[in-house]
Protein backbone atom coordinates (compact mmCIF):
# COMPACT_ATOMS: atom_id res chain seq x y z
CA UNK A 1 0.00 0.00 0.00
CA UNK A 2 1.38 3.50 -1.29
CA UNK A 3 0.58 6.05 1.81
CA UNK A 4 0.91 9.93 0.61
CA UNK A 5 0.18 12.79 2.48
CA UNK A 6 -1.96 15.49 0.80
CA UNK A 7 -3.62 19.10 2.19
CA UNK A 8 -6.63 20.27 0.76
CA UNK A 9 -6.43 21.36 -2.85
CA UNK A 10 -3.73 19.19 -3.52
CA UNK A 11 -4.02 16.34 -5.80
CA UNK A 12 -2.43 13.00 -6.91
CA UNK A 13 -2.78 11.00 -10.39
CA UNK A 14 -3.35 7.63 -10.93
CA UNK A 15 -2.67 6.85 -14.39
CA UNK A 16 -2.86 9.25 -17.33
CA UNK A 17 -6.88 10.01 -16.39
CA UNK A 18 -7.56 9.87 -13.18
CA UNK A 19 -6.90 12.94 -10.38
CA UNK A 20 -8.06 13.04 -6.83
CA UNK A 21 -7.97 15.77 -4.94
CA UNK A 22 -8.17 16.33 -1.11
CA UNK A 23 -11.23 18.97 -1.15
CA UNK A 24 -11.11 19.24 2.67
CA UNK A 25 -11.74 17.23 5.94
CA UNK A 26 -13.80 17.95 9.55
CA UNK A 27 -12.70 15.98 12.63
CA UNK A 28 -11.92 12.00 11.35
CA UNK A 29 -13.44 12.66 7.83
CA UNK A 30 -11.82 13.88 4.44
CA UNK A 31 -13.60 15.34 1.82
CA UNK A 32 -12.32 13.68 -1.74
CA UNK A 33 -13.18 15.27 -5.42
CA UNK A 34 -12.36 12.35 -8.28
CA UNK A 35 -11.90 13.58 -11.81
CA UNK A 36 -11.90 10.14 -14.40
CA UNK A 37 -13.64 9.49 -17.65
CA UNK A 38 -16.88 8.16 -17.96
CA UNK A 39 -16.36 4.50 -18.56
CA UNK A 40 -14.23 4.38 -14.81
CA UNK A 41 -16.92 3.06 -12.30
CA UNK A 42 -16.14 4.64 -9.24
CA UNK A 43 -17.71 3.15 -6.02
CA UNK A 44 -17.13 3.36 -2.34
CA UNK A 45 -15.71 -0.10 -0.65
CA UNK A 46 -19.02 -0.91 0.88
CA UNK A 47 -21.17 -0.31 -2.23
CA UNK A 48 -18.49 -2.55 -4.33
CA UNK A 49 -18.52 -5.75 -2.12
CA UNK A 50 -22.92 -5.36 -1.76
CA UNK A 51 -22.79 -5.24 -5.75
CA UNK A 52 -20.22 -8.22 -5.80
CA UNK A 53 -22.39 -10.38 -2.94
CA UNK A 54 -25.99 -9.32 -5.24
CA UNK A 55 -23.64 -10.64 -8.70
CA UNK A 56 -22.97 -14.01 -6.79
CA UNK A 57 -26.38 -14.25 -5.69
CA UNK A 58 -27.83 -13.54 -9.38
CA UNK A 59 -25.47 -16.02 -11.15
CA UNK A 60 -26.27 -18.78 -8.73
CA UNK A 61 -30.08 -18.14 -9.02
CA UNK A 62 -30.16 -18.70 -13.44
CA UNK A 63 -31.80 -21.97 -13.32
CA UNK A 64 -30.87 -23.33 -16.88
CA UNK A 65 -27.85 -23.02 -19.36
CA UNK A 66 -30.78 -22.63 -21.82
CA UNK A 67 -31.81 -19.45 -21.09
CA UNK A 68 -28.55 -17.92 -21.05
CA UNK A 69 -27.42 -16.55 -24.27
CA UNK A 70 -25.30 -18.13 -26.71
CA UNK A 71 -21.34 -17.27 -27.30
CA UNK A 72 -22.53 -15.88 -30.60
CA UNK A 73 -25.41 -13.69 -29.90
CA UNK A 74 -24.81 -10.27 -29.11
CA UNK A 75 -26.56 -8.79 -25.27
CA UNK A 76 -27.09 -5.53 -24.83
CA UNK A 77 -26.31 -3.74 -21.62
CA UNK A 78 -28.00 -0.98 -20.12
CA UNK A 79 -25.57 2.23 -19.80
CA UNK A 80 -24.97 2.81 -16.21
CA UNK A 81 -26.67 5.55 -14.61
CA UNK A 82 -23.73 7.63 -13.15
CA UNK A 83 -25.03 10.03 -10.31
CA UNK A 84 -24.05 13.41 -9.50
CA UNK A 85 -22.25 13.84 -6.26
CA UNK A 86 -21.92 16.85 -4.09
CA UNK A 87 -18.71 17.62 -4.79
CA UNK A 88 -19.50 17.82 -8.53
CA UNK A 89 -22.48 20.01 -7.89
CA UNK A 90 -20.07 22.46 -6.11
Amino acid sequence: MLILSRRPNESLRIGGDVVITVVGFSGNQIRLGITAPSNVIIDREEVHQRKIAEDVTNISSVPAAAERPSPTQTVQRRPEVRRRSRLQAE
